[in-house]
């Protein structure tokens, strides 16, 4: 009795680390997305954004990193480092959905993005710590007041060492210029014509060969206007006339581009070629483009195929930015993503050819800080975007709104609004349940299959003194009620039978002592 009462002791053990052992397996792959709200005033006014957390379990605190440009906003309250933490402290309040604002002030003119940064945590109730697997930055522009400068141009430009060419004139934006061969760093000295505008410049390092310098001016009301110039520094073995033939060429087309204008629905932009300052996106190459019978450079989606130029606003009224050119129709639209973890989605314009899906309505609606068009829902769960995947797969696709989270949209699988936000935990917890069933299950057999073998054992051991005492002749129960009587209870797993049998030619009685309880197989 004492071995199965550790046998059995040993096997609960043994049970409680197996059951503890699949639960750590399914909260492992806790996921979570956070969206980040976007706004809009004019300086001196008070924004709030809201950040929403969706996580696939009950949240139980979190702490959101949000990077902004300080020079456009400031918190109401704290300081204004460039960065700000959304906290979710109160586990007790929280379902698998939480969402949490702060005030801002915009002190300057111009377009923010808020993103997630640094080392942000999610803990859900059970203790593991969720992983964000997407994220939705939201934007904040501020419109500069009525009395705000639109002065974005520069006053003098000058380089040390070298000179410029053509020499400066606030009105050309590109020139070329040429250094020795040990010039490590171009000295820019560039001042606005306006004293409330802001210059910036990058590109300054000299390589061997090629180099681009960007000088931004940024007027008072946000408008922005761009110097560029293309600089040689000179090599061994009369390298740099062919180099400086190649970037006059290029500074050529390049100033040809950017004379180029564009009107988007209504506003004026200039097509501009400078990726240095503009970097393609990840997925583009870039290619020289004919546009209306000039030769530009522009972006080329490797697997969308999407044309991609860049658009610099020429009075302020616009947006610059990378537009996508339709090359059909001959027109631009802003371009926008949304993003799921391996995946981006390019949203693509709703023209009046497009075969629209029934029971959605055709509205404007803000994603990743932009506005685009969609087909939504009656009661605004879901919209539909046209668009296009990095995977190159273009079509419908279905946005959720509670949560970002994207699927391809198909009409024969329509899922229920109330099953489908709940789909993922669902799943996780149905696979908790029937994996601790199983386990349970598997557990009890061993339990029952180790009991009945020793138990087996005991009664195999017991027969064969029966068997004995039996062939001998002894009254068992006549000297179990006998040694009963005269033993605790507590004790009686330590009895032992005493067997006399037979006599012998000798006269004498043999005696054997059998313990009932622990008797050997060989005896």
């Amino acid at each position: 009795m004492k071995n199965i009462k550790k046998m059995l002791a040993f096997l609960c053990i043994l049970v409680i680390c197996i059951m503890l052992k699949p639960a750590d397996y399914a909260r492992a792959d806790e996921s979570a997305s956070v969206s980040i709200s976007s706004a809009s005033g004019t300086v001196g006014d008070t924004v709030t954004i809201t950040v929403t957390v969706s996580a696939s379990d009950d949240i139980g605190g979190a702490f959101i990193y949000v990077s902004y440009d300080n020079s456009i906003l400031r918190p109401t309250s704290g300081g204004n480092s460039g960065v700000v933490t959304f906290g979710f402290t109160d586990g007790s309040a929280y379902g698998s959905t939480e969402s949490t604002s702060m005030s801002f002030e915009i002190i300057g003119a111009g377009t923010t993005t808020l993103s997630v940064t640094g080392a942000s945590k999610i803990v859900c109730i059970s203790g593991e710590q969720a992983q964000i697997q997407s994220s939705s930055p939201g934007k904040v522009t501020g419109r500069a007041p009525a009395n705000y400068s639109s002065d974005n141009s520069l006053k003098s430009l000058q380089i040390s060492p070298g000179t410029l060419s053509p020499a400066f004139s606030p009105d050309i934006t590109t020139y070329n210029a040429t250094v020795d061969k040990d010039v490590e760093r171009l000295v820019v000295s560039a001042v606005p014509n306006d004293d409330n505008a802001k210059v910036s410049t990058t590109g300054t390092r000299m390589d061997p060969g090629r180099n681009t310098t960007t000088i931004t001016v940024t007027a008072e009301d946000g408008s922005t206007r761009k110097y560029v110039i293309y600089t040689i520094r000179q090599t061994d073995g009369g390298e740099a006339t062919q180099v400086q033939t190649e970037q006059s060429t290029e500074a050529e087309s390049t100033s040809q581009s950017a004379s180029l204008t564009v009107s988007v629905d209504g506003k004026n932009y200039l097509l501009s070629s400078d990726f240095s300052s503009n970097p393609l996106p990840e997925g583009y190459e870039e290619i020289e483009y004919d546009y209306n019978g000039q030769k530009v450079r522009a972006g080329k989606g490797i697997k969308t195929k999407l044309i991609l130029m860049y658009l610099e606003t020429s009075d302020g009224n616009g947006k610059s930015g990378f537009y996508i050119y339709d090359e059909s129709n001959k027109t631009f639209s802003l371009y926008n993503t949304v993003t799921e973890p391996d995946i981006t989605y390019v949203i693509l314009p709703i023209t009046a050819s497009a075969d629209k899906p029934e029971g959605y309505t055709l509205t404007k609606f803000t994603m990743n800080g932009k506005e685009v068009q969609v087909l939504i829902d009656s009661e605004r769960n879901f919209c539909l975007f046209y668009g296009v995947s990095s995977l190159g797969e273009k079509g419908w696709f279905r946005y959720r709104v509670s949560d970002g989270t994207i699927q391809v949209y198909s009409e024969n699988a329509v899922v229920p609004v109330d099953s489908q936000g709940d789909s993922q935990v669902d799943k996780t917890s149905g696979s908790r349940f029937w994996i601790a069933i199983v386990t349970l299950m598997t557990v009890i057999a061993v339990v029952f299959i180790i009991i009945t073998i020793l138990l087996s054992a005991k009664l195999s051991k017991l027969k064969k003194v029966f068997n004995m005492a039996s062939r001998d002749s002894v009254d068992l129960d006549e000297y179990a009620k006998k040694e009963i009587d005269e033993y605790d209870m507590d004790d009686y797993e330590e009895l032992s039978t005493k067997v006399s049998y037979g006599d012998d030619k000798s006269g004498k009685n043999d005696v054997e002592e059998l313990n009932l309880f622990d008797i050997d197989d060989e005896k």
